[in-house]
């Protein structure tokens, strides 16, 4: 792939299963049937010492076929059931699943696995993925996998870890690297001594570039790579940028070898460094981190490409919540106070595609909501749009709801999406009852 040489690795998944009695392997091949509504190949397998059923099934639309099986749950440390949470922690027979991703349509084939598992296990009440830790509790299968509007996340075929520095390093850089991207044929991504205030912007640059490969050609290490308008990074491998990093650091071979040996599984697999453009260095040229591409993050001048799978699947949650983020937004202007009103019109905005912006990338860009009436919103220009240098801060614009590809809401220094509907709701009323208007009615989703 692209010069790298990427074994595609297993994705597992824990299905925990609360009934006193395991799932008998009939009724799995029934539900399993009955899901996909044909028959699908199941076939049983040699079992695992204390499995009770084992079956190799195969399913249409997925390449690889997956293996699952039944046995009783292990004993939990404090930590696993803080992660998975109490419900599944007490379920006592767990159903696991192992699969091989297409490395063409990855998001796809995952979304396919989860929504299988979950859809023919109703009584399932949450999925591990073993891989990146994200436990999907039923009422997150139900929204993200099963609802009718619902597809493919590519967002959840990673996570992003931020490792530090051995005691004696420099506390103030940090290394930032991807989880589960090997299990799409694609190197994981990293970034090393990154300076801690700017992790943020810097993680932003590795889930935009995640995307960008699977959803392209992965490039040879050493080829420019277009991540937004006028900004590009270069891809190298580890061994060309560990050895120049100081021993006590994050990303240093030394620190690497440690990491190894403390269950980081994922320093075991072929990664690639994203650096700067050009080496630095005149007498030995030396890879570093992409500075000015995470310093224009950071800035907010930054404009980065987004993936055709991200607009999607930012659309359908933005679109599926919208009725929330207008109750909310209504909620502080109509009232009068002018305080809430303030509260809402800078700190409601809305990503939307730029007017007037076309091919080959339509310009995303994010606006502060003026005003909303039913199924048109007046919007206020935030940063002037690379596109439209017409638009210039302060400008007003109307557009049609449906236009909307995100939204997001900062109260309180708080920063709530649509992943954040119930918590945003919950600090709207807040407000309103410290300004002592608890008399008004909650905002009721």
């Amino acid at each position: 792939v692209g010069g790298w040489d990427v074994e595609p690795q297993e994705s597992g998944f824990v299905a925990f299963w609360p009934h006193a009695e395991a799932l008998t392997g009939a009724e799995f091949s029934t539900a399993v049937t009955a899901w996909v509504g044909s028959k699908a190949p199941i076939e049983p397998i040699e079992t695992e010492d204390d499995a009770v059923w084992a079956f190799g099934v195969h399913i249409p639309g997925i390449e690889s076929g997956f293996v699952i099986w039944c046995e009783p749950a292990r004993e939990l440390s404090d930590r696993d059931r803080s992660q998975i949470g109490e419900e599944a922690s007490r379920c006592p027979w767990v159903i696991r699943m192992q699969t091989i991703l297409s490395v063409e349509e990855p998001a796809e084939e995952y979304f396919m696995s989860v929504g299988m598992l979950g859809g023919a296990l109703p009584d399932i009440v949450a999925i591990l993925d073993v891989i990146t830790g994200e436990v999907y509790p039923r009422q997150r299968i139900d929204r993200d996998f099963l609802a009718e509007d619902a597809g493919p996340i590519e967002r959840l075929l990673w996570r992003l870890g931020r490792y530090e520095a051995l005691p004696d390093g420099d506390s103030n850089l940090v290394l930032l690297g991807t989880h589960g991207l090997a299990r799409c044929g694609i190197p994981e991504l990293e970034i090393a001594e990154v300076p801690s205030d700017l992790a943020e912007s810097a993680a932003v640059l590795l889930h935009t570039l995640a995307g960008l490969l699977l959803e392209n050609d992965m490039p040879d290490p050493g080829e420019s790579i277009e991540v937004g308008d006028e900004l590009s990074v270069v891809l190298q491998p580890v061994d060309q940028v560990s050895e120049f990093i100081g021993e006590a650091s994050a990303g240093s071979e030394p620190w690497r070898v440690q990491a190894r040996a403390h269950g980081l599984s994922e320093f075991a697999l072929v990664r690639a460094v994203i650096c700067a453009l050009q080496p630095v260095g005149r007498f030995r040229p030396l890879w570093v981190w992409p500075r000015e591409v995470v310093q224009s993050i950071a800035a907010g001048s930054a404009v980065l490409y987004m993936t055709q799978h991200s607009v999607r699947s930012t659309e359908r949650r933005a679109r599926s919540t919208w009725g929330l983020f207008a109750t909310a937004f209504a909620s502080l202007t109509r009232t009068g106070n002018p305080e809430w009103q303030k509260i809402a019109r800078t700190g409601f905005t809305v990503q939307t595609p730029v007017p007037g912006s076309g091919e080959p990338r339509i310009e995303q860009s994010w606006f502060a909501v003026e005003r909303i009436d039913h199924d048109s919103l007046t919007l206020t220009v935030i940063d002037r749009p690379i596109t439209r240098q017409d638009l210039g801060p302060g400008t007003h614009l109307t557009i049609e709801t449906s236009a909307v590809t995100d939204w997001r809401v900062e109260i309180g220094g708080e920063i709530y999406d649509p992943d954040d509907v119930d918590a945003l709701l919950i600090a709207v009323d807040r407000v309103r009852e410290v300004d002592g208007d608890s008399s008004q009615p909650k905002v009721q989703p």
